[in-house]
């Protein structure tokens, strides 16, 4: 059934399946985001610790690298996989594929095998990722969802507060490996909180959506585009005369590989759910993608602490969170998604002004406008996402909630990439003037997307 045409916000889908409770189902998604936060940072914390006893301490950016690299292409391949197989299917083998990867790399003895957990988990993680946007449009009517994801919100933003200091502790007490080793039980008893409610989602399967590509011809584009992302994500490490080609080549696989993974039309921002794909990339990737600036610029350009430049990252986490709570409470529904979207768009890129005024200016600009920043981000980025959900057909669910994730990692990384090059060479106060414009510059950008986000609603 295809979804009506009119308003972002009054866009319907077929009904939600009735054999779920949605407080289960709530929980149990909860549970899942917390685990997959936790482990994220959590692995940051501890990879020193793992490689200087296993060895391969040089071989460092290829702990993060092949996870992304696995977790893009089992985006694309999910997206198929949530239609032909079901979501509930998909979600369970993510989630035991996660599990399996933790307990691989929890016991690893040289890297090698830290590096194959580290793809199994990298699998799972995709899988998890796009079933979960399955599973609250097969759960949840169109009036709730905002509310599910603003709870998703808050449950990834606790764990990226705590994670580095717990992992730090048990590290330091009683070794790398506890960290890793309890969290497959937690995803077992997520699972088993969710099956009573949920076990008659097992065979919804709505099918493959008419004209979508097949499983297999999704693979190769999806790989390249997963070796541009990795690459543009390392573009620092890139030695010295390489850097340009290595993103220029970076480019085109993500050119290349990206346009068959997207809805038909995102690239030109076509109206309805192929502008609202892509428009979710630009306006929720920089804020990833440039958080590593700012404890640079506060350390090296203005001289401060490593704990006190850090804090700036955690008032963002803190101002994410809270875009998650408004968005729990149901006040922002009566203002329509598009509107949200636009408003918290046009809040970030004042925000990013503010922080580049602060750089170079007040510190306490630059906290204040990071958690403002943080805030404007997630307003926005959940309402894409909920958008996304309700306009798509229930069988093109899948496909269009992949593409959503990927737009969102390309961008991360293409933030990071272009961050990197502004910053190449800088050093010392210089350091201060080239975040401050890249901020800069990264706010006028979201103006622009600010004037795009109307193209969510289906309607002139």
């Amino acid at each position: 059934m295809a979804a009506v045409t009119g308003s972002a916000g009054d866009a319907l889908t077929d009904r939600p399946s009735a054999v779920a409770d949605p407080s289960r189902v709530t929980l149990t998604l909860i549970l899942t985001v917390t685990v997959a936060s936790f482990e994220a940072t959590a692995t940051a914390t501890l990879a020193p610790a793992a490689l200087a006893e296993i060895g391969g301490r040089s071989s460092y950016p290829l702990v993060f690298g092949l996870f992304v690299l696995a977790q893009l292409v089992a985006l694309a391949a999910g997206g198929v996989l949530c239609g032909t197989t079901g979501a509930l299917r998909i979600f369970v083998a993510g989630a035991v594929l996660h599990g399996t990867g933790l307990l691989v790399c929890a016991t690893a003895t040289f890297f090698g095998w830290l590096a194959a957990g580290r793809v199994i988990q990298g699998i799972g993680h995709g899988l998890v990722w796009v079933s979960v946007y399955v599973l609250i449009g097969r759960c949840f009517p169109p009036e709730r969802r905002g509310r599910v994801l603003g709870y998703l919100a808050m449950a990834w933003a606790v764990p990226a507060l705590l994670g580095p200091l717990i992992a730090g502790v048990v590290t330091d007490t009683v070794g790398w490996r506890w960290v890793l080793a309890p969290v497959p039980a937690i995803e077992a008893v997520a699972l088993a909180i969710m099956w009573p409610s949920i076990v008659g989602l097992w065979n919804d399967r709505p099918g493959m959506p008419a004209g979508a590509a097949s499983l297999r011809a999704r693979l190769a584009p999806a790989l390249l585009l997963a070796c541009g992302v990795v690459a543009l994500m390392n573009l620092r490490r890139v030695p010295d005369g390489w850097t340009w080609p290595v993103l220029a080549a970076a480019a085109c696989a993500i050119v290349l590989g990206g346009r068959p993974l997207l809805p038909r039309g995102a690239l030109r921002l076509a109206r309805g759910l192929p502008a609202t794909v892509l428009l979710r990339g630009l306006a929720g990737g920089p804020w990833a993608g440039l958080a590593f600036v700012l404890p640079l610029a506060l350390a090296e350009g203005r001289g401060l602490s490593l704990s006190s430049a850090g804090s700036a990252l955690s008032s963002g986490i803190i101002g994410f969170a809270v875009g998650g709570v408004l968005h729990t409470t149901g006040w922002l529904t009566r203002y329509g998604r598009s509107r949200v979207a636009i408003a918290g768009t046009a809040l970030q890129a004042a925000a990013l002004g503010v922080t580049a005024a602060g750089i170079a200016g007040p510190i306490a600009l630059v906290y204040a406008g990071w958690a403002l920043t943080g805030l404007g981000a997630n307003l926005a980025m959940i309402a894409l996402n909920a958008t996304v959900i309700d306009l798509s057909p229930p069988a093109e669910q899948g496909t269009a909630s992949a593409g959503m994730a990927l737009a969102d990692a390309v961008m991360t990384a293409v933030a990071t990439a272009v961050a990197s090059l502004v910053l190449a060479g800088a050093a010392g106060a210089a350091v201060t003037g080239a975040a401050a414009a890249l901020l800069g510059g990264c706010a006028v950008a979201l103006v622009a997307v600010g004037l795009a986000l109307p193209r969510m609603n289906t309607s002139r």
